[in-house]
């Protein structure tokens, strides 16, 4: 990133679109950046910012709701303790994704139309929530590392989408098995006890009726999701000093003066 044309200094950070949540790109598809120390607005044609001149983070706090798989079988009894992927019917599909930035309350999401559930596709939802995780800067979330990001990964190469890689990681799930003590991690259990509301009400007859169709029911599950990324966020933000780290999450702090060259 070039030196700022005001103040000559060059720490810059993603300007975010509050409505879209994605990076501002100019007419010209320069992407847009804002210098840390005067506010200046610039563009720039490289698309790439190394993440150690970034500062001030942007934290995309993501959850995804998801389908099971369907197996044939010859009995409940299971010999080998794992299903064979030779009897693999359909493999699980995304029912749908909430996120959501940290300091921010507004919540995108994208979930599956009834045609979309009965056809077992994803398709539809991955580019919007691809966008969205390219834009950030951390990936946040309760068991992202575990399980979200998996998830999210497979759909997108699934449907010839990069996956996401290399990002920072916050994972409010690995810092309360790590530094706290309660009797359950979950996030339900964690985010009433300090203070936020609990999961909302959802049954197994729920997530086969969603993964068959059913549109008020896929509603419900997208209401499902939104509260616990508004639940999450919350939780995260009271873990964060957990971390010991600071929301510049290895920003340099020492100050670049303007070189000879504009690189």
């Amino acid at each position: 990133m070039r030196v700022c044309k005001e103040c000559l200094r060059r720490h810059w950070r993603a300007k975010i679109d509050k409505r879209t949540g994605i990076q501002v790109k100019h007419a010209n598809g320069n992407l847009v950046y804002v210098c840390i120390f005067c506010g200046h607005v610039q563009e720039e044609a490289r698309e790439f910012i190394p993440p150690e001149k970034r500062i001030q983070a942007n934290i995309l706090y993501i959850d995804t709701e998801n389908s099971t798989s369907v197996y044939e079988n010859y009995g409940a009894k299971v010999p080998s303790k794992y299903l064979s992927y030779q009897n693999l019917v359909h493999e699980w599909f995304m029912l749908g994704w909430c996120a959501s930035y940290v300091g921010n309350d507004k919540v995108w999401s994208g979930f599956v139309t009834k045609q979309e559930a009965q056809q077992r596709s994803d398709a539809g939802i991955a580019n919007r929530l691809h966008d969205l995780m390219e834009a950030a800067e951390i990936i946040a979330g309760h068991n992202v590392d575990g399980f979200d990001l998996k998830k999210v990964n497979t759909v997108f190469m699934r449907h010839g989408l990069k996956p996401i890689v290399g990002k920072k990681t916050i994972d409010s799930l690995k810092l309360a098995r790590s530094k706290l003590s309660h009797e359950s991690n979950s996030l339900d259990y964690l985010a009433q006890y300090y203070g936020f509301s609990g999961k909302d009400e959802i049954t197994k007859q729920d997530w086969k009726d969603a993964t068959a169709g059913n549109s008020k029911v896929i509603a419900k599950v997208k209401k499902y999701c939104e509260g616990d990324v508004i639940n999450g966020k919350g939780l995260l933000e009271t873990f964060i000093p957990l971390a010991n780290k600071k929301f510049n999450f290895g920003a340099i702090k020492k100050e670049v003066t303007q070189d000879n060259d504009d690189d």
